[in-house]
């Protein structure tokens, strides 16, 4: 259990860096529906599992404070791998966006 909470902010942080860094969008076609659009009664209605603004909302969520907590809780327990990761991945990407 321990290494699937650990595992969820970094699962959002590597989509970061493969969406940001890489230009690869690895979120499958369908998967989410644009929440701004404007049904206009021509038959072409959104679709998708989940809206974008949800998504966002829930990557946020699990992405920021889950750094924070992830990289405080494995530099506590001493977990050097895990720490690693949440260091090479969150600051790597903060890096990457400031300059």
């Amino acid at each position: 259990m321990r290494n699937i909470l650990l595992l969820i902010p970094l699962f959002f942080l590597g989509l970061s860096w493969f969406g940001v860094v890489f230009g690869i969008d690895l979120i499958p076609e369908g998967l989410l529906r644009d929440d701004t659009f404007v049904y206009s009664g021509d038959g072409l209605k959104p679709t998708g599992l989940i809206s974008q603004s949800l998504f966002n909302f829930i990557s946020i969520i699990a992405m920021i404070p889950g750094f924070f907590i992830g990289a405080a809780y494995t530099a506590y327990k001493n977990l050097k791998w895990w720490f690693c990761a949440y260091i090479v991945l969150g600051v790597g990407l903060w890096l990457w966006l400031v300059y």
